[in-house]
């Protein structure tokens, strides 16, 4: 059995099939971000501020690694539901085979440098004396157990890749439930401060991987996961990391990104900085339901694609978008008629709620445009485009976000770049998938079907 879940997304409503796989995802992704927010509010509501401090501070050199591990993962998924969508279960499984071996394989290398580099690390992100030790113990367990991250992120993207976005969901409860237990054991009473966040961190996603494969095995999925069974193939391999590494790149510079703009917001002082946090929090709720859509036609786009079906994949785009607008425009509503609302939810501080409410309101365009992005990202990476993607979007970001928000005198002008810089990178994506030099093929199928 290739999955339990899997679903082929080349047959039936479109508009189901990428709502029955777009709703999973979007409760994984919720689930997510309540999973990295729990470390700070347990760890702020029974430590000091260093621990507060040194947790920020590791999580930032994890959240890097995170960021190749999301973006090997893509590549994966992409090439795997290329593979399922024209049928080819011979091709399914040596990709899952090599796609596992490879990310193990990253997965063991980067656990070993991060216990060997912990140190250091800590230095390079110039840590708070204070908070120095705890960021050390966060980077050391976290980053030496950086093994299973990729673990789930690679399980996840197989599944994704079939069609199933169900039972990532089920794993993904089960590491955010135990994470937030062991939080208020190994922080609350045992008061491990940093050192106890990144315990119950690893502890609860290695526990999650466990589940995942024992789950899958007596459902007898296709991949048994013996050792015998990490075989590699090397032409599979090549075009993994071709699709892979443009993803991994791209989400590293993200990361990155938000580095500069924080330093840039910085020199506005310590209010604005507060602001841009808790904005970016807010944010990261409102656009999630677009994001989970550019996941569904990613995973939609791949399986048509690898089926010769180019007119339903691109279809898979304009039902996307329209699906996610639905949750965009009462998003933007909110941000732009109610952001005093919005601010007071999450801080009392007058000065905050009024810096907020006014970064908001400029910002808010960008909320409501952010759909077509993901989408078009989305399907661009299905479609196996993903060094067009990662390109697109580094080239709008070096070449006018960042440069514009260095030249912003204030916190409004900041929040107005963001609307700004992204209707260009919306003009070179709409040319790119207008003028079609997204259909060539990826694979070679055997699917009997074609568009045209």
């Amino acid at each position: 059995m290739l999955s339990p879940d899997a679903h082929r997304l080349t047959e039936g409503n479109i508009f189901k099939g990428l709502l029955r796989f777009t709703i999973p995802a979007l409760l994984g992704n919720f689930l997510t971000s309540l999973y990295g927010a729990a470390d700070v509010f347990i760890i702020s509501y029974f430590a000091d501020s260093s621990a507060l401090s040194a947790t920020a501070t590791g999580a930032q050199a994890v959240f890097t690694l995170m960021a190749f591990a999301i973006g090997l993962a893509i590549g994966g998924s992409i090439l795997i539901g290329q593979y399922f969508g024209a049928k080819n279960n011979k091709d399914v499984l040596e990709t899952m085979s090599t796609f596992l071996t490879l990310l193990f394989g990253m997965g063991i290398t980067c656990s070993i440098l991060m216990l060997c580099l912990a140190g250091h690390v800590t230095n390079w992100l110039k840590t708070p004396q204070e908070a120095w030790e705890g960021a050390r113990q966060y980077i050391l367990i976290c980053g030496g157990g950086i093994i299973f991250t990729f673990a789930y992120e690679g399980i996840s993207a197989i599944l994704r890749g079939l069609g199933d976005s169900k039972n990532p969901l089920k794993f993904v409860a089960i590491a955010c439930g135990v994470n937030v237990l062991l939080d208020l054991l190994f922080i609350g009473v045992f008061e491990w401060g940093a050192r106890g966040a990144a315990t119950a961190t690893i502890l609860s996603q290695s526990l999650s991987v466990l589940t995942a494969i024992i789950y899958l095995k007596r459902k007898n999925f296709v991949f048994d996961f013996k050792p015998k069974s990490f075989k590699f193939h090397k032409e599979k391999a090549k075009m993994i990391l071709k699709l892979s590494i443009p993803s991994s790149i791209q989400g590293i510079f993200i990361i990155m990104s938000f580095t500069i703009m924080t330093m840039a917001v910085n020199k506005f002082g310590v209010i604005a900085s507060a602001v841009l946090g808790i904005t970016n929090r807010i944010d990261g709720f409102l656009i999630m339901p677009a994001m989970a859509f550019g996941g569904a036609v990613s995973v939609m786009a791949a399986q048509n694609m690898g089926a010769k079906l180019r007119e339903r994949a691109k279809q898979s785009f304009y039902a996307g978008f329209l699906m996610s607008l639905a949750f965009s425009i009462p998003a933007f509503c909110l941000m732009y008629f109610k952001p005093e609302w919005l601010m007071q939810m999450v801080s009392s501080d007058p000065k905050i709620i009024e810096s907020g409410a006014e970064f908001m309101l400029a910002y808010s365009p960008d909320c409501l445009i952010l759909g077509i992005v993901f989408c078009l990202n989305g399907f661009f990476n299905g479609c196996g485009r993903t060094l067009f993607t990662m390109g697109n979007n580094i080239l709008t970001s070096l070449g006018l976000r960042i440069p514009l928000i260095f030249m912003a005198g204030n916190l409004f002008e900041v929040g107005l770049v963001m609307p700004i810089a992204t209707f260009p990178q919306i003009g070179i994506s709409l040319a790119y998938f207008y003028c079609g030099k997204w259909k060539k093929y990826l694979i070679s199928g055997t699917n009997s079907h074609h568009s045209e």
